[in-house]
C-alpha cells in the first residue's frame, strides 16, 4: 500500500513529469541542473568524475554540456545504460583497485570535480540506514583527498538527522570552504541536501 501511494505521488511530481518529457533518465538531473546554474561548474576542459551514477541523471545531463569539451567518468556498483560522452565503469568505489582504475580513466590525473547522488539500499531502520549512508559517503570524501586536484569541488547528497553534524566537522576539517544548497527539485518532505565543498587544505593532502 504504501509502494502504490508512492508512485502515486511520484507519477503526480512536475520534476518526474519534465523528465520523461526531456529524455532525462531520471528527475534528480533537475537537481544537479539548479547546483550547476547556482554555481557554474562544468567550464569547459574539465575532468569529472560521477559517483553513485546509475541510472544516469546526472552524467545524462552533464554529457549535454558537450561543446565544453568535458571529460566525464561514471561509477555505480549497479550496471549504467551507454551515455554518449561518458565512459562507464562498474563496480564497487570504495574497493582501492576501484579507486586506481577511474584515476587511470583520466589519464592517471586527478579530478576537477567529484560528484556524489549515492543513495544505499534502506533497510527500514532510520538509525541503521543513517549509520550505512555516512559510513559510505565518508568513503567519497576520503577517496577525494587523493582523486580530487587541490582547488577542485565536491558536490555530495547529504542528510540531515544522525549523522549530519560529524560528517560536516569532518569536510570541514578537509575543504576550506563548506556549504549547503537544496535545489527545488528535491522533495520538500525530504531531508536532502547538497553539500558543496571546494579547496583541499594544505594538512590533508597528504594524509
Amino acid at each position: 500500500m504504501a509502494k502504490d501511494h508512492w508512485r502515486q505521488k511520484q507519477s503526480l511530481d512536475k520534476y518526474f513529469i519534465e523528465s520523461k518529457a526531456k529524455g532525462f533518465r531520471s528527475r534528480s538531473a533537475f537537481k544537479l541542473k539548479e547546483i550547476d546554474q547556482k554555481l557554474k561548474l562544468f567550464t569547459s576542459n574539465i575532468s569529472i568524475l560521477d559517483l553513485g551514477s546509475t541510472p544516469g541523471g546526472w552524467s545524462q545531463y552533464i554529457a549535454k554540456q558537450n561543446h565544453k569539451k568535458l571529460n566525464i567518468i561514471a561509477n555505480d556498483i549497479n550496471v549504467m545504460n551507454k551515455i554518449n560522452g561518458v565512459a562507464f565503469f562498474q563496480g564497487d568505489f570504495t574497493d582501492k583497485s576501484i579507486q586506481e582504475t577511474l584515476i587511470n580513466m583520466n589519464n592517471n590525473k586527478k579530478f576537477n570535480i567529484i560528484l556524489s547522488d549515492i543513495s544505499p539500499n534502506k533497510t527500514g531502520n532510520k538509525i541503521t540506514d543513517q549509520y550505512i549512508f555516512y559510513d559510505l559517503v565518508s568513503n567519497v570524501l576520503e577517496f577525494s583527498k587523493i582523486a580530487l586536484i587541490n582547488e577542485g569541488k565536491i558536490v555530495m547528497k547529504v542528510f540531515h538527522g544522525l549523522g549530519f553534524e560529524g560528517f560536516t566537522n569532518d569536510c570541514r576539517n578537509i575543504f576550506e570552504t563548506v556549504k549547503f544548497f537544496k535545489p527545488k527539485a528535491c522533495r520538500s518532505d525530504s531531508k536532502e541536501t547538497y553539500m558543496i565543498a571546494q579547496n583541499i587544505r594544505y594538512n590533508s593532502k597528504n594524509e
